[in-house]
């Protein structure tokens, strides 16, 4: 008798649970570029925002929680195609590389989301995307650590 392999469902940090927080960063910053590593340690600052010195974790801290910045960065990409090909995010290509932006398909998605979730996670863009710099300079040695300042500019 043939086997056949079954595709466990990824519960956590899904295309599209993946997809709807780099949106919602990229709407919440509208003009604004972002490659998939920065979207990344956003994402990561988003959910662990107490971390940056920012509000209470919007996601528990489960032990070596630090490890989910590498699993974003292997699902992250695939995630934004799928928002790429629903025309909800930007692509650009320049010396740089690839970045996203958020477009107009963006922002009226993100504006539909309203469960209690999303309406924490809104409520940390504002810190997010005043933090945004600083946290895209962040080594994540200095994460492991513990290390993060603010003030320091």
């Amino acid at each position: 008798m043939e086997q056949v392999a079954l595709k466990v469902p990824q519960i956590f940090n899904s295309d599209i649970e993946l997809a709807t927080r780099a949106a919602l960063i990229l709407s919440s910053m509208e003009g604004e570029k972002f490659d998939i590593d920065e979207l990344v340690l956003l994402d990561y600052a988003l959910l662990y925002s107490s971390e940056f010195n920012g509000p209470s974790n919007l996601h528990p801290p489960v032990p070596n929680h630090l490890a989910e910045i590498a699993q974003r960065r292997e699902l992250l990409p695939n995630s934004l195609l799928f928002f790429l090909k629903k025309g909800l995010i930007n692509v650009h290509y320049d010396e740089n590389g690839k970045s996203f932006s958020a477009n107009e398909n963006t922002n009226s998605f993100v504006s539909c989301l309203s469960k209690d979730y999303f309406i924490k996670i809104w409520e940390r863009l504002s810190w997010l995307s005043n933090q945004a710099d600083k946290i895209k300079r962040t080594p994540i040695s200095e994460l492991r650590n513990g290390v993060f300042d603010t003030n320091d500019n």
